[in-house]
């Protein structure tokens, strides 16, 4: 039987982003061994980082992670899934630079712009994440978070133009 690795990761993503981590993590657990099956060792490494990923074990992800990156320098989805990690890490400068890096060697994953907008969001650089969300937008037009992270963006920037008047949010 032939699995198409790429729908299925592409399936697990849309699981995560909705909170159905049960789902994912059995349909994971195919993946992990279908890649054994087909001695593909780069959805291996891919998929045995997003069990560690589901279960919040950012370091050891990391670690297959740049082994998979090892194998495939141009995959978005590892460089994008590594930034998360060390962003859930609180390494926030590595998870950017590292978004960049994948959007260098991967310009059509609206998941890497879109969750670098999340983190300049997260870290108050509201105006470039609005180009990242819209980026994210321009190569999947409709793409749910990324609507979602505009329309509360807006909120964002009010709060900030507030403070900087010296006024209180209220």
């Amino acid at each position: 039987m032939k699995i198409d690795f790429e729908k299925e990761r592409e399936i697990v993503d849309r699981e995560i982003t909705f909170f159905y981590f049960s789902r994912a993590a059995r349909r994971i657990a195919k993946c992990i061994k279908w890649a054994k099956k087909n001695e593909d060792t780069f959805f291996l490494y891919y998929f045995l980082s997003q069990r560690l990923i589901l279960k919040e074990n950012f370091l050891p992800a990391i670690n297959y992670l740049n082994k998979a990156i090892k194998l495939k320098g141009s995959d978005g989805c590892a460089y994008n899934d590594k930034a998360l990690c060390l962003a859930d890490l609180g390494r926030h400068k590595e998870a950017l630079e590292c978004f960049n890096e994948g959007i260098r060697k991967d310009t059509s994953r609206p998941s890497l712009y879109h969750n670098k907008g999340w983190l300049l969001n997260l870290l108050g650089k509201h105006r470039q994440a609005i180009v990242c969300f819209n980026k994210a937008l321009e190569l999947e037009n409709l793409r749910p978070e990324a609507l979602y992270s505009l329309a509360g963006i807006g909120d964002n920037l009010r709060v900030a133009w507030v403070f900087s008047e010296g006024a209180s949010p209220d």
